[in-house]
């Protein structure tokens, strides 16, 4: 298992997309887009956590912001026979933050008379000028999130207790950043010892000690993912869920992971019916409001990807969808319309009644993106244009 920064780079007609390392030219993999949030784009950067088979690597988790790096991890040396005076240091005071005098040059402190650099405090400045003009991003309301996997770390605090005093730092190091992590520390240390011309770290040694202790570890953590998830399986995002499931098959196998193994994949293909089935009410109910463009993004985002319509509702909205997108709408709602169609299931069946007379150079620009989802559509345009 590794933790590595990647970047977003295309997105594959199956709904997933592929990835490769941040500063990387060619792509490495593809990620499945159930880890994914729904607003990702192109470009989009995360850190992932990847296990390394032969015939490839495969992402098991994404998190929200990248990982932070490893600075000031330390593996002890028992038994060195020096001891070093720890360094320490103390920051100075900075002339720029020093505040002004307040004496007058009399020697009296002026008391009646603020000082000319120090704001004066103005009532109600917090209430926002008549004409100001809000902002709409902030004011428009965003869809709930689901619930993120937070596990405890219950099994991997016991695991790290079980291991001997010479590896506990050891197995502290390899849950929070893995193998290259540790590789890294001892890298880094090493560098160190060469400069005050200290013994360097026995990295062979070392790195053995690591595969040793490392099934153990990733178990564990894997039991506290698990047993989150289990206890989260009606309010966790099902994303993580099922990262957690994949990642089963890479640890160890005991009885403990066997049972919750089964336990996690029955209760996550109820939770997928449970949410398939609100999602196709909530489809229906908003097509039937004449809301086309919320449920084009809503057909486009399944709980389960790859999940299908029904065919009677594929028929529905794409005759709703057709209907919408005729020459009495605006340009820029039009191509609103069409950008929502063509990331939906009815991407190949869009036949609109009518087009723009004269589309402006926004619409040009979503149709030139699109063009390869909605070829139909785009031969409606003349050639030149797009």
């Amino acid at each position: 298992m590794a933790k590595i920064d990647v970047e977003l780079t295309s997105r594959r007609d199956d709904g997933n997309w592929t990835w490769r390392a941040v500063g990387a030219r060619e792509p490495k993999g593809t990620v499945d887009s159930s880890l994914l949030s729904a607003d990702v784009s192109i470009g989009s950067q995360f850190s992932v956590e990847t296990e390394h088979f032969i015939d490839g690597i495969v992402v098991t988790k994404v998190f929200e912001k990248k990982q932070s790096s490893d600075k000031g991890d330390f593996i002890e040396i028992l038994g060195s026979g020096k001891n070093l005076d720890p360094v320490t240091t103390q920051l100075a005071k900075s002339k720029k933050g020093k505040k002004p005098s307040k004496r007058s040059p009399a020697g009296k402190t002026t008391k009646d008379q603020p000082s000319s650099k120090k704001a004066k405090k103005r009532p109600f400045e917090e209430s926002k000028p008549k004409n100001s003009k809000s902002n709409p991003k902030t004011n428009k309301p965003k869809p709930p999130k689901s619930k993120r996997l937070k596990p405890k770390r219950n099994f991997r605090n016991a695991a790290v207790k079980g291991l001997p005093d010479e590896t506990t730092r050891i197995g502290e190091i390899l849950l929070r950043s893995g193998l290259p992590g540790l590789r890294k520390v001892i890298d880094e240390q090493n560098q160190q010892a060469k400069e005050i011309n200290e013994p360097e770290i026995p990295q062979e040694i070392l790195l053995k000690l690591a595969e040793q202790i490392y099934p153990d570890l990733k178990t564990a953590e894997w039991l506290d993912r698990a047993d989150a998830a289990l206890k989260g399986i009606e309010t966790v995002d099902l994303r993580d869920i099922r990262s957690v499931i994949v990642a089963a098959d890479n640890v160890q196998k005991n009885d403990e992971v066997r049972s919750l193994s089964e336990e996690l994949k029955k209760g996550f293909n109820q939770r997928v019916e449970t949410d398939q089935n609100k999602w196709l009410k909530e489809l229906v109910s908003t097509l039937k409001e004449g809301r086309v463009v919320r449920a084009l993004r809503l057909s486009s985002r399944p709980p389960k990807a790859g999940f299908p319509l029904p065919e009677d509702l594929l028929s529905d909205l794409t005759q709703a969808t057709n209907d919408a997108l005729n020459s009495d709408i605006s340009a820029s709602r039009w191509g609103t319309i069409i950008e929502a169609a063509a990331f939906s299931p009815i991407h190949q069946r869009l036949d609109p009644s009518g087009i723009p007379n004269n589309p402006d150079a926004d619409l040009l620009k979503i149709l030139k993106k699109i063009s390869s989802k909605v070829p139909a559509v785009s031969e409606k345009f003349d050639s030149a244009e797009l």
